[in-house]
């Protein structure tokens, strides 16, 4: 019997009786021996619950497979049946919200110690991640995603963390609270979902309910679909980086995998090429790069396909057409007509971005 628990629960239980002199509760160990009683003169007595009578009742106490003994309730008045109920129905859901607690803040213990061996790349250890994934319950065999939620004013309440726990669909799904106001989540995807736009749905409708779960004001940065355990941390990573190089607004989620291209270019050193596009950007000072980025990044995102393209940046085709032939002439590259110049075009705007950036803040 976990007596520290149920003690403390019972002591709140006798105050009650106490208002009432008519009723008489105890607490009857496995040795039929009074444990706990409002009548702190029947404490260590012998009462066996086997023979109930009108004026004893008995009820054993199980909550969640923990046994707690057995419930005592003795009185002489006509309403002992209905008091004894009550007060079996009430210690029952009492003990079982005290118990899912406990279990609740173990399971946001043990999340957050698996959020830190999933992010620890240097020394990460399978065998731990398999134990704490046993422990919590979570299958070891599912792909993840992250979900980096960044609250824009307030800290995240950690009762909000432990209540998303008691959502049916969250299984299989880690949580770390890394901060007041930074919220890791790996959610799960199922093996049915396997399209891009699939995934995409699924996650929105996920997020959907954070923010209905008063998640909201927040920034949501979901990363890269990962399924070995050892590459979680990658999608984290992926979440960082749109945080730092991406425009975002509260509550519009915003994925990684939009941003591949940008994500590739941020990666090319503008040093490494200076050298060789040295003759562009010289050649370039008079275009307006941010038009040259807008239209790169337009024509990029719909494969060159022209009139989409001019669409999207709500100019005519011919317009389109008339500023792309000004770049062939100031670059002396075919855009138009060939794959090579149109790759040459999208890292020509990159590097005059970067080229510009530094100019900006005095490099």
């Amino acid at each position: 019997m976990n007596e520290m628990l149920i003690g403390e629960i019972f002591d709140e239980f006798i105050h009650v009786i106490h208002e009432n002199q008519k009723y008489t509760i105890g607490l009857i160990n496995e040795n039929k021996e009074v444990a706990l009683c409002s009548d702190t003169k029947m404490i260590s007595k012998t009462v066996d619950y086997n023979y109930p009578n009108k004026n004893n009742v008995f009820f054993e106490i199980v909550v969640k497979g923990q046994e707690f003994g057995y419930l005592w309730v003795h009185g002489e008045d006509d309403s002992l049946q209905m008091i004894a109920n009550l007060l079996h129905e009430s210690l029952t859901i009492r003990l079982m919200y005290e118990i899912n607690q406990t279990n609740l803040k173990r399971k946001v213990t043990k999340d957050d110690e698996l959020v830190k061996c999933l992010l620890d790349e240097k020394t990460f250890d399978m065998n731990k991640v398999v134990d704490l994934l046993s422990d919590l319950g979570i299958h070891a065999n599912k792909s993840h995603v992250a979900i980096y939620m960044v609250s824009d004013y307030k800290d995240i309440n950690t009762q909000d963390v432990v209540r998303l726990k008691m959502n049916p669909d969250s299984r299989d799904i880690i949580y770390s609270l890394l901060n007041e106001r930074c919220l890791l989540i790996f959610k799960d995807i199922p093996e049915n979902i396997k399209e891009n736009e699939e995934i995409r749905e699924y996650i929105l409708k996920y997020i959907k309910k954070l923010k209905e779960m008063d998640f909201d004001d927040c920034y949501y940065f979901v990363g890269t679909l990962q399924h070995k355990m050892r590459q979680y941390v990658n999608s984290y990573k992926s979440c960082l980086w749109l945080k730092n190089h991406t425009k975002y607004e509260k509550n519009v989620p915003v994925f990684f995998m939009d941003y591949l291209t940008e994500y590739f270019f941020s990666k090319i050193s503008v040093k490494d090429i200076e050298n060789v596009y040295n003759y562009y950007i010289e050649t370039g000072k008079k275009i307006d790069v941010e038009e040259l980025e807008e239209i790169s990044k337009a024509l990029l995102m719909n494969d060159f396909n022209l009139t989409q393209a001019a669409e999207e940046l709500f100019l005519h085709k011919n317009t389109l057409i008339y500023k792309l032939k000004k770049y062939e002439e100031v670059f002396q590259i075919d855009i138009r007509g060939s794959f090579q110049g149109k790759i040459l075009l999208i890292l020509i705007s990159y590097m005059l971005r970067e080229q510009n950036h530094k100019v900006q803040v005095g490099e």
